[in-house]
């Protein structure tokens, strides 16, 4: 049986709905030139070039053979625990722990050693307390206490 690109199909209609969606929702926002540029300006015209990429991703695979999408289920599942671990770990122990559990369970799936596994959730950590601790000075502990 002969499959569409789903892979470029999906992901490109995908671009096409959220940037017509953000392209309709900034266009409560006055507009003005590209001279004198008003609120809604650049979120419309960034939500309009973002359905055209879309579009020109979508059409040319809906002609296109590829293979079938297979759900990486485990995948899946530890990413979004990672995002919710990190959510929950963040107020009460810091950014640095919150960081580095959510980097240990994202990698979960993948067949590295303990110890790269270690290595690569500290360095992680590291880079998210210097980018958004530091960098940003975002109001978020770095340490539980």
């Amino acid at each position: 049986m002969k499959h569409r690109d789903t892979h470029d199909l999906v992901g490109g209609i995908a671009l096409v709905v959220i940037g017509v969606f953000f392209g309709l929702y900034a266009s409560r926002y006055t507009m003005g030139t590209a001279g004198r540029m008003g609120p809604g300006y650049f979120p419309i015209v960034l939500g309009w070039l973002l359905a055209v990429l879309g579009l020109l991703v979508a059409l040319p695979a809906w002609w296109r053979q590829g293979a079938p999408i297979k759900v990486q289920w485990r995948n899946l599942a530890t990413g979004t625990a990672s995002i919710v671990l990190f959510a929950a770990l963040l107020q009460p122990l810091g950014v640095v722990v919150a960081a580095f559990g959510a980097s240990m369970v994202a990698l979960i799936p993948a067949r590295i050693p303990m110890r790269q596994k270690l290595v690569v959730s500290a360095v992680v950590s590291a880079l998210t307390v210097l980018i958004f601790v530091v960098g940003l000075q975002m109001t978020v502990s770095a340490l539980p206490w």
